[in-house]
């Protein structure tokens, strides 16, 4: 899971990235994101390990 920081509009997907929200990704676009967003998102740890390849639907926090 990745944790935005700072609230940024994610090109890629076409959504604004709220504080505090929490998406899923591949690890590559994780790295896309922290390569052009430093401080921008980090990486949450997750109980399920999930492979490179595998993308999943957005999931905002409660």
């Amino acid at each position: 899971m990745i944790k935005v920081l700072k609230e940024f509009y994610d090109l890629k997907e076409g959504v604004l990235r709220q504080v505090g929200e929490s998406f899923e990704a591949t690890e590559e676009r994780f790295a896309e994101l922290k390569e052009h967003l430093p401080d921008y998102v980090e990486l949450e740890k997750s109980s399920r390990s999930r492979s490179s390849k595998e993308v999943v639907s957005v999931n905002d926090q409660e």
